[in-house]
């Protein structure tokens, strides 16, 4: 395990700092603090250690101030003389961009983010040891649901994708993200091993990571993913002894072809907006943001 580090991200769009932070999280194993202001990342940082800060990455135009004045300003007169930032605005001149490099600027990222190129920045700038090497993302699959969701076309049947993880309920980290997993059970083996006892031979399960799986699950409609839901609920019920429970929070999304979209990136958004709802919640019951569920339909089991 690395030494506790953070990355502190400054930008007055809470959308932007939404989406940046999504892509962080699914990289990195660093903590993240977001601020929108100069004002409160100055009353934050003041009594922090220099090597507690892995990198800030600030807007260059924030409503109280310019971003590269607020790093010369910790650089040159808060103790932070080597600290690393990336600046990102959705204006930028070439003066600017020599000024930020003369500062000592790692990078000037021009909005909208290109990510992959922000991630090589970034992968120069951390740690490897900070980089999560085994986590996919959804993303990852993306041409695999994609031709599923063309067979289904083809074949006029229903279409689910489902994700479950398990994190923790203090701060929504996924239990394989914060390298606690083993600590807690035996995810890599048990869980796997039980969930495939589950599904149909024409289902699929793909492992995330050894705590957040994904299901993509031909011939069934949204009262089959309730049924999928309460079996993986069961799954981890009897792997996760009642104290445990306390300290973890199963959260599951679900979004079916062609009721809740007709392309990859539409059934993936109605997916990740099911999870931020529950993450909302703050561990409040997630059943009550799951799909609606027709009751006077028998469920398709699955």
């Amino acid at each position: 395990m690395p030494e506790p580090g953070k990355l502190i991200l400054v930008d007055d769009s809470p959308l932007f700092r939404a989406r940046m932070t999504d892509f962080l999280k699914m990289n990195y194993s660093f903590e993240i603090e977001e601020f929108n202001s100069i004002k409160e990342l100055q009353n934050y940082i003041k009594d922090r250690s220099v090597k507690e800060i892995l990198l800030i990455i600030m807007d260059l135009y924030l409503p109280d101030g310019n971003g590269l004045s607020a790093i010369r300003e910790l650089k040159h007169n808060k103790g932070f003389p080597g600290i690393p930032f990336l600046l990102v605005s959705a204006r930028i001149d070439k003066e600017t961009v020599a000024l930020a490099y003369t500062e000592g600027a790692k990078d000037v990222i021009a909005k909208p983010v290109n990510y992959e190129k922000l991630k090589l920045r970034i992968d120069k700038i951390i740690s490897p040891e900070y980089k999560i090497k085994d986590k996919k993302s959804i993303m990852d699959y993306h041409h695999q649901i994609t031709n599923e969701i063309k067979r289904a076309q083809r074949g006029s049947y229903n279409l689910s994708i489902f994700l479950a993880g398990i994190f923790q309920k203090v701060d929504f980290k996924s239990v394989y993200k914060d390298n606690s997993y083993r600590k807690v059970i035996d995810l890599e083996k048990k869980y796997p091993e039980e969930l495939q006892k589950i599904m149909r031979d024409t289902d699929t399960i793909v492992s995330l990571s050894p705590s957040e799986y994904l299901f993509i699950l031909p011939f069934t409609d949204k009262n089959g993913t309730a049924v999928i839901r309460k079996k993986i609920k069961q799954v981890f019920n009897s792997l996760i002894t009642e104290k445990e429970k306390d300290s973890l929070l199963m959260v599951m999304g679900a979004a079916t072809y062609p009721e809740d979209g007709e392309s990859t990136d539409e059934l993936i958004l109605k997916i990740e907006e099911n999870f931020k709802k529950q993450f909302a919640s703050q561990g409040e019951d997630t059943e009550q943001t799951t799909p609606t569920v027709n009751k006077e339909k028998p469920a398709t089991d699955s």
